[in-house]
């Protein structure tokens, strides 16, 4: 357990305690790091359950951990031999629910991370546990069970969406919807990243409307002032980021595309290749006339991704739509772009087609997989003075709405609405746990604006 400082107590006051819970490092997963931040500001005492698993992630997570003012568990997960028990564990948790289809047994199968974070959650203890990523629900519903305590859920994506159609993924899906049926319910509030999420969930669980928590970035990481254009060189410069690089990205189009545009740009990709992937990416470049114009760079920490963004001209949000999943959400590469200053040039999936509508910015929206017609949008938006104003709306966008400062206040309104004000004179009141009709009331038009 590592412990950093927290907020003063006042005296005769009980801090309300909340306790994040999430398979994933704090390096990978900056939605945690930001909620935990705005909970610790608050005055409720925050602890996150984390893993440690990625070495490659280990620098970022230890970056953070320099800073954070709340306290974090990290479950470690590299020994070799533990891994292997945890997938002695899942597969027995698989043939009991196969047989049983009893949805305890679900978690169990459905992911090797369920028992270490099940014994990480049940040693904090807390008013409210929120669950990120199904994995986590199973230990935060054991551990609220443990200590009396309230449940949430936060959805960053719609994850009965995440495999394709098919047969072969009938099994997946069906764990997946045991482990989220049997505990959402039983949630005092759900978020979700994006409107579109939030509906999936109403119509596969029956549930309130959740609470739409957009995937943005505070304000104090944003670049100090505006600029005309990027000054990362060579430009023109087409920015894309992910933790991984590799394939039903959107990628291999905006290769054609950025060989088919007369503005000659680079496409700048930071990430981690997979595989043979980065050989893949240059044999396609070769072929599309944009040799020496791919370039990859390296994992960047999350709080300086807003900054390192605003370095280049325009962002591509190239999602492919060959999921439900990638076809409603609303990525954090569209809102760090809209925080760096820098247009978006997006595929025309619902989600991103629906935010275009919005902001007004219909003109960069491009047809999936089509080159030809995001060349033109490129070739279009890299002129200058064309450029010089679609940063200056989209800056304007990030400094006045898509902010974490904006959206923080609905995370906010709902946790009080479930465990009350941070601090509370006296003992906490008596409550019926895991009750399934302690639902905040949610906008059911899941107003996003």
């Amino acid at each position: 357990m590592n412990r950093h400082s927290a907020t003063p107590q006042v005296q005769g006051e009980a801090r309300k305690r909340i306790c994040i819970v999430t398979p994933g490092q704090i390096g990978s997963n900056p939605r945690v790091v930001k909620e935990a931040d705005t909970l610790h500001a608050a005055g409720y005492d925050v602890t996150v359950v984390a893993t440690r698993m990625m070495d490659l992630v280990e620098p970022r997570d230890r970056a953070l951990m320099q800073r954070i003012p709340w306290k974090i568990h990290r479950v470690d997960l590299g020994s070799r031999w533990a891994w292997r028990a945890r997938r002695v564990a899942q597969n027995v948790g698989l043939s009991i629910y196969r047989t049983t289809k009893w949805d305890r047994a679900a978690g169990f199968a459905f992911s090797p991370f369920v028992p270490a974070l099940m014994g990480g959650a049940a040693k904090v203890a807390a008013d409210l546990y929120i669950a990120h990523y199904p994995a986590a629900l199973p230990a935060a519903t054991a551990a609220a069970r443990q200590h009396n305590a309230l449940l949430a859920y936060d959805a960053e994506d719609f994850h009965l969406g995440q495999s394709p159609d098919g047969p072969d993924y009938d099994e997946e899906r069906a764990l997946l919807r045991a482990v989220e049926g049997s505990d959402i319910r039983k949630c005092a509030f759900v978020t979700a990243a994006s409107p579109g999420i939030a509906s999936a969930l109403v119509d596969a669980y029956a549930i309130q409307p959740p609470h739409v928590l957009l995937n943005v970035f505070p304000l104090d990481q944003a670049p100090v002032a505006l600029t005309r254009c990027g000054d990362v060189e060579p430009r023109p410069s087409i920015y894309w980021f992910s933790q991984t690089i590799g394939p039903d990205r959107g990628l291999e189009c905006a290769i054609r595309a950025i060989g088919l545009a007369k503005t000659k740009p680079h496409l700048y990709l930071r990430g981690t290749p997979a595989g043979n992937y980065e050989e893949a990416l240059r044999a396609l470049a070769a072929e599309s006339d944009a040799e020496g114009r791919v370039h990859l760079l390296p994992p960047e920490v999350p709080d300086e991704m807003v900054r390192v963004a605003s370095r280049f001209d325009v962002g591509l949000c190239s999602e492919p739509g060959h999921t439900a999943n990638s076809r409603i959400a609303l990525t954090n590469k569209l809102f760090t772009y809209c925080l760096a200053g820098l247009p978006p040039l997006m595929s025309d999936v619902p989600a991103q087609t629906a935010f275009a509508e919005l902001t007004g910015l219909q003109d960069l929206v491009f047809p999936r997989n089509d080159a030809i017609a995001l060349a033109a949008i490129v070739d279009q938006s890299l002129n200058e003075r064309r450029l010089e104003e679609l940063r200056g709306r989209v800056w304007k966008f990030g400094q006045e709405r898509w902010n974490w400062e904006h959206e923080s206040a609905i995370l906010l309104s709902a946790v009080c609405g479930a465990i009350g004000p941070a601090m509370l004179s006296g003992k906490s009141e008596e409550r019926d746990p895991l009750r399934s009709d302690c639902h905040v009331k949610a906008d059911p038009a899941v107003n996003w604006r």
